[in-house]
């Protein structure tokens, strides 16, 4: 029984594995990722912070 899943068909061509040597477009038109870098840790600490709350309100 075939995977639905499954989309590749190793019978129907070979993958090209070869390293790309060009950065893709969306890269190229990407902007500084610096304020998504800072936004992460400021909401992993919320929820760090949430959590703890929430522990010394159920289990305290």
């Amino acid at each position: 029984m075939e995977n639905p899943r499954d989309i590749y068909d190793p019978e129907e061509d070979q993958r090209d594995d070869t390293p790309r040597k060009e950065v893709p477009k969306p890269a190229m038109e990407e902007v500084n990722d610096k304020p998504a870098g800072k936004t992460i840790h400021w909401t992993i600490w919320i929820a760090v912070i949430i959590l703890v709350i929430v522990y010394f309100v159920f289990f305290f």
